[in-house]
């Protein structure tokens, strides 16, 4: 399955080009999909906890939440880390899916 090109940002890593895009997951979890530019490649989803999508529910009262925010830098180093762990991003495959704990990229099953 391919990523849409609306609604994704583009990022270059080395001189590989991929698109991704944050879409809620469950309650106080992100899900970060990333794809080789071209769209014909293995998926990677990574989980991220954070509370922003609770933010303007609970504001004034948000002292409590994690407001973790995904930025491209960290897209960066996720795709570097997800490579390291074997995602074959110019490869069909079944998608990958990891946690980013902290700056840490954790495979799903290796936790």
């Amino acid at each position: 399955m391919a990523l849409p090109k609306k609604g994704t940002r583009g990022i270059t890593v080395g001189e590989q080009r991929y698109r991704w895009v944050i879409s809620p997951a469950a309650k106080g979890l992100l899900a970060l999909t990333i794809q080789h530019n071209e769209g014909i490649g293995q998926l990677i989803r990574v989980y991220v906890k954070s509370d922003v999508n609770d933010f303007w529910a609970e504001f004034p009262h948000v002292q409590h939440l994690d407001i973790r925010v995904i930025k491209p830098a960290d897209v960066a180093v996720i795709i570097e880390e997800a490579i390291k762990l074997g995602w074959q991003p110019d490869k069909k495959g079944a998608p990958l899916s990891f946690d980013f704990i902290g700056s840490t990229l954790v495979k799903k099953g290796d936790t």
